[in-house]
C-alpha cells in the first residue's frame, strides 16, 4: 500500500462510532491505516482490532486493562491517550467516545492542529466559541459525524449560506414517538434502549428517545455554522430518510437524503475532500411514503432546551447535567421523565450567573462542567427517592 496513507486515530474504538469507522477504513485501505486506538475498558474488542488494524499505539483507561494488553499481545506501544492524538504519524483523529468524555480529547486533537471528525455533540457544546477560534489559530478542521450535521454542510459547501431563510434537522422521533405523556413515566431502560433506526451507544440512544439529542443538535448547528438558533427548526420524520434541509429565500428548498447507516456520513466526514463511491449496497429510498411533522413539546420538552441554553457557555451546563441524568437513568435510578427535570433544574440554576462565567481554556471548561454536575446531582436528590425504577 501507498506510504502516503493518511495516519487514524480513533479515540473509543470499541464503541458503536469507533467499530463503524473501521469498518469505513477497511473499504478505503488505500487511503488509510489505523495508527492508535483507544478504549475505556473494553478489552476483548480492543485486543481483536490489534489483530486485525496492527496499530502502533493503543490507550486502555483502566489499570486492569493496561495489563491484560501487555500479557496478552506483543510489540504495541501503550501510551497516552494525548500523546497518541499529537503524534506526528497521526493526521486525523476521530472522536468516538460518548457524553463530556468527548470534550478533553476533541479540544487536545484540535489544539494539535489535526483533521477532528466529531461524533459526539457534547465535544462542540462544551468547547463552544472556544474550540472554534482555537481551530482558526491552529489550522485544525472539525467535521461532524451525525447524519444531520453532515448532510447540512454537503448542502451549504455547495449553495452556501448566503440568503438562507430556514435549516430543517430531523428527529425520527425514536421509540416513543406515540406515547402518552403519563405512560412515558413508566419507561423502562431495556425500552428506551431499543431505537427504531439507528445502531448507537447507551448515552445517545437514551437521548434520542426524549429528543434531547435533537436540543443538542440545535446548538451543534449554530456553532458548527455560524448561524442563530432562531432559524434553525426540528421536523420529526419516523422513515430517517431526509436527513436535513435547507430553505432559500428564492422559495427553493435543498434536501439530503440517504438510507439511515451511520456509515454514510463517517464515510463523507473521512473522506470529506475527495470524491468517492460507497462500496457497498444500499436500499432504495424511493417508493414509500414520507411524513412530517413538529414536534410534540409537551411530551417532549428537552427538544425546547436548544433554543433556550444556546448562549455560550450554557451548551456546557446543558450536556454535563444531562451525563448525569441520563446516567442515573441508566441505573434504574429515576424515572425517563426525571432527566428532563434535573436538567430543567441545573440550567434554571445557572441562568442566573452564567453571564459572569468566562471560558479561556481546557481548565475553565471542566470546572464549569464540574459544577454542572455537582448541581445536578444535588437537584436529582429529590428524583432518586422516589424513583421505583
Amino acid at each position: 500500500m501507498g506510504e502516503n496513507r493518511i495516519g487514524v486515530a480513533i479515540i473509543g474504538s470499541t464503541g458503536s462510532i469507533g467499530v463503524q469507522t473501521l469498518e469505513v477504513i477497511d473499504m478505503f485501505q488505500d487511503r488509510f491505516k489505523v495508527v492508535g486506538l483507544t478504549t475505556n475498558r473494553n478489552i476483548e474488542t480492543l485486543v481483536r482490532q490489534i489483530s486485525r488494524y496492527k496499530p502502533k499505539y493503543v490507550y486502555i483507561a483502566s489499570e486492569e486493562g493496561r495489563y491484560k494488553i501487555k500479557k496478552e499481545v506483543s510489540g504495541i506501544e501503550i501510551r497516552d491517550q494525548k500523546e497518541i492524538i499529537k503524534s506526528e504519524e497521526v493526521q486525523f483523529v476521530v472522536i468516538g467516545v460518548p457524553g463530556f468524555d468527548s470534550v478533553e480529547p476533541t479540544i487536545e486533537a484540535v489544539k494539535a492542529g489535526k483533521r477532528v471528525a466529531v461524533a459526539s455533540k457534547e465535544a462542540i457544546l462544551c468547547g463552544g466559541k472556544f474550540i472554534f477560534s482555537l481551530a482558526e489559530s491552529t489550522g485544525a478542521k472539525i467535521l461532524p459525524i451525525d447524519s444531520e450535521h453532515s448532510s447540512l454542510w454537503k448542502i451549504l459547501n455547495k449553495y452556501g449560506k448566503k440568503n438562507i431563510k430556514k435549516i430543517y434537522i430531523t428527529a425520527s422521533g425514536g421509540p416513543f414517538l406515540n406515547l402518552s405523556k403519563s405512560d412515558l413515566e413508566n419507561v423502562k431502560v431495556e425500552d428506551a434502549l431499543k431505537h427504531p433506526v439507528w445502531r448507537m451507544g447507551e448515552k445517545i440512544t437514551i437521548d434520542s428517545a426524549n429528543l434531547m439529542n435533537k436540543a443538542f443538535e440545535i446548538i451543534e448547528a449554530s456553532y458548527l455554522f455560524d448561524l442563530p438558533v432562531d432559524i434553525i427548526a426540528v421536523k420529526v420524520h419516523p422513515e430517517a430518510i431526509i436527513h436535513s434541509a435547507v430553505e432559500y429565500r428564492d422559495g427553493t428548498m435543498i434536501m439530503s437524503a440517504h438510507y439511515p447507516d451511520m456509515r454514510i456520513p463517517i464515510m463523507y466526514s473521512l473522506l470529506y475532500d475527495r470524491e468517492f463511491e460507497v462500496p457497498f449496497s444500499i436500499p432504495e429510498v424511493w417508493g414509500g411514503s414520507y411524513r412530517f411533522m413538529d414536534p410534540d413539546t409537551e411530551r417532549f420538552p428537552a427538544i425546547l432546551l436548544g433554543w433556550r441554553c444556546s448562549k455560550y457557555p450554557l451548551p456546557c451546563v446543558l450536556v454535563s447535567a444531562d451525563d448525569i441524568a441520563v446516567n442515573l437513568f441508566l441505573q434504574k435510578k429515576i424515572r425517563f421523565t426525571d432527566i428532563f427535570k434535573i436538567v430543567d433544574g441545573t440550567i434554571t440554576y445557572f441562568e442566573r450567573i452564567i453571564d459572569t462565567v468566562s471560558i479561556n481554556d481546557l481548565g475553565d471548561v471542566l470546572k464549569l462542567s464540574k459544577e454542572a454536575k455537582r448541581t445536578a446531582l444535588k437537584i436529582a436528590e429529590r428524583f432518586v427517592m422516589n424513583s421505583d425504577s
